[in-house]
């Protein structure tokens, strides 16, 4: 059984999103890959993991933002 945020990561793959971590941190970037335990998004450098467990929120971003 998946994560309940794992088919919202699949629909956002390829997209511009902002995720905001349980510590209360911003991470805006676009969804690179989606894997059973969570996210790779790329910010412009190397692509960051977030584990599902850490996910606080996952916003898609209109295209005004990048």
């Amino acid at each position: 059984m998946h994560h309940p945020l794992y088919r919202t990561a699949c629909e956002y793959k390829g997209s511009p999103v902002e995720i905001r971590d349980c510590y209360g941190e911003s991470y805006r970037g676009t969804i690179e890959d989606v894997t059973e335990n969570g996210v790779y998004i790329d910010t412009g450098s190397d692509p960051i993991f977030f584990p599902f467990l850490t996910i606080a929120s996952l916003v898609l971003l209109g295209s005004l933002f990048f």
